[in-house]
């Protein structure tokens, strides 16, 4: 599967209930968590280098197969993710 940022970024909008707080209208950290406690801090790293406000030397626990995480990510925000037409 490709990683589809645009895709990423509005799934997690909608499951955040509209967090755009951060970087070009993507969710915080916190909003992120509280996804789901299946979410740890290498998908979140994920999501920064996903996001392009972080390069991959910056980041220290980034997962060793990032699209697994990514189709992660995917899946638990699909998950009855409410659809709030903002």
């Amino acid at each position: 599967m490709k990683i589809d940022r645009e895709a990423l970024k509005e799934i997690l909008f909608k499951k955040t209930m509209g967090c755009a707080i951060q970087h070009d209208g993507w969710p915080c950290g916190t909003c992120f968590f509280a996804i789901s406690k299946e979410l740890d801090n290498s998908d979140w790293q994920n999501v920064l280098l996903i996001r392009g406000d972080s390069k991959e030397t910056e980041l220290d626990n980034l997962p060793k197969d990032r699209e697994a995480s990514y189709e992660k990510i995917m899946r638990i925000a699909a998950l009855n993710s409410i659809d709030t037409n903002f």
